[in-house]
């Protein structure tokens, strides 16, 4: 069912609890509620009301109007909404274009943002490892004469030789030849479907493969 905008004008005082069936669904899974004074806790506050989960959404223009009504100033509103809470979010198409924010009723729990943080340390003196990624691409990028560029195809997958599809590269790039695909300035790239599809594991988790598969069903099979 698509959701609709929500009427923040409704909603002019903080929070005080949060919905009973949160707390418990909260508490079953481990999921440590943000404290109603601050701001993010007000904002998962509105998000799990009863006549809004996974009925409506809000964006922008929502968030701050919300915390005007409530007393509470903060120089980017969204990103309340947006900060990871261990809740999944509703995600239809319409919400992703228009980057609307929802939550998902009945509660589903994510928490890869949350655990990823958790722990999260290197190993080795951090000037020493900083360094040699800057060493590497001095020596593979910067630092390669001009003279030993070559022309390479941003897309190696498509008959186009056109300027829009090709980019002077270093000598490493043939290193990954037809089997990723570049941005201009080489730094991103991303496997080819002849690199990807015998490497699938090796490249995205099986909730991601998953969610590949659905999206690809509903665009080639409707």
């Amino acid at each position: 069912m698509p959701t609709t905008l929500i009427n923040i004008d409704l909603y002019t005082k903080k929070f005080d609890s949060y919905p009973q069936d949160l707390v418990e669904f909260a508490q079953k899974n481990k999921i440590r509620l943000p404290k109603l004074k601050c701001k993010k806790g007000q904002a998962l506050a509105l998000l799990s009301q009863p006549e809004v989960r996974a009925q409506k959404h809000l964006g922008r223009d929502e968030a701050t109007r919300f915390f005007q009504n409530i007393g509470m100033k903060t120089p980017d509103s969204i990103q309340l909404f947006n900060k990871a809470t261990g809740f999944k979010m509703l995600k239809t198409e319409s919400i992703q274009k228009l980057a609307y924010y929802c939550l998902q009723y009945p509660f589903e729990s994510d928490t890869t943002d949350l655990d990823k943080r958790k722990g999260a340390s290197i190993s080795g003196d951090k000037n020493t490892s900083i360094n040699a990624t800057k060493e590497w691409f001095k020596k593979n990028v910067i630092d390669v004469p001009n003279e030993k560029w070559q022309i390479g195809h941003l897309d190696p997958t498509i008959a186009d030789a056109s300027e829009k599809n090709l980019a002077w590269q270093p000598p490493i790039q043939g290193k990954y030849r037809d089997r990723f695909k570049f941005d201009a300035q080489f730094l991103k790239m991303w496997p080819t479907a002849k690199e990807l599809v015998p490497k699938m594991n090796k490249y995205y988790t099986e909730n991601e493969q998953k969610m590949m598969y659905e999206a690809l069903k509903q665009k080639f099979e409707k």
